[in-house]
């Protein structure tokens, strides 16, 4: 049985009973994914491609890579955190990363894919704004440059943000009222992780993008 991994950090995590219903995206990518074909989410809250390498999450990772396995890989918020644990710059070490990552699966014999982040809910009236700098366009350059299939998630989630608006793109996030939910008894009020409307929203916006083009989604 093939594999699909996914490399990146809260938005797409695995979660942990005690943050529930705060959903990454991957917990819902498994749905869309043919027969024959496994998920193994590797992303990590906090993680950046810096402290992806450097805390060894990525070669635990590549240990498990195969030949024809497909690696997704997604990037950006933390990169820009300030932390030396996390920082890096979008032109230089950033890049330097995602190369060494594409570089290396590939010799795996497996298909690397690279997302740009997923956007932050942040709006200035009703217009829908750009969270992550040079990031993703950065990401972008890298695809190009290394023939890498691209998915442009930081246009597609602001485009969809734009069109529900500030009010309903609430939904997709982890936005809570006090007194509901356990975990949260004081509420929450989250614009960057997500629900699980949101998650499965992200999740089949990933797929469709990917759809057609490789071979472990249903058709």
């Amino acid at each position: 049985m093939a594999t699909v991994f996914l490399l990146g950090d809260s938005t797409c995590a695995n979660k942990r009973m005690e943050t529930w219903p705060e959903t990454g995206w991957g917990m819902c990518f498994d749905s869309f994914l043919a027969g024959g074909w496994s998920l193994d989410n590797r992303a990590v809250n906090g993680l950046s491609t810096r402290s992806a390498i450097e805390k060894g999450v990525y070669a635990s990772m590549l240990e498990k890579v195969h030949e024809g396995d497909w690696v997704i890989i997604q990037f950006g918020h933390n990169d820009s955190k300030e932390d030396e644990r996390r920082h890096t710059e979008p032109w230089g070490s950033y890049q330097d990363n995602l190369r060494k990552m594409v570089r290396e699966i590939r010799e795996k014999g497996a298909n690397p894919i690279i997302l740009s982040s997923i956007e932050r809910r942040r709006f200035a009236g009703a217009e829908a704004l750009a969270t992550h700098g040079d990031y993703p366009a950065a990401a972008k350059a890298v695809s190009d440059e290394l023939s890498v299939f691209f998915v442009p998630m930081t246009e597609l989630t602001r485009d969809l943000y734009q069109r529900l608006g500030p009010e309903g793109s609430r939904r997709l996030f982890n936005q809570l009222p006090a007194g509901v939910w356990p975990n949260y008894p004081e509420g929450k009020e989250d614009n960057t992780h997500l629900s699980r409307y949101g998650a499965q929203s992200i999740a089949g916006m990933i797929a469709a993008q990917l759809r057609g083009k490789v071979p472990f989604l249903e058709g």
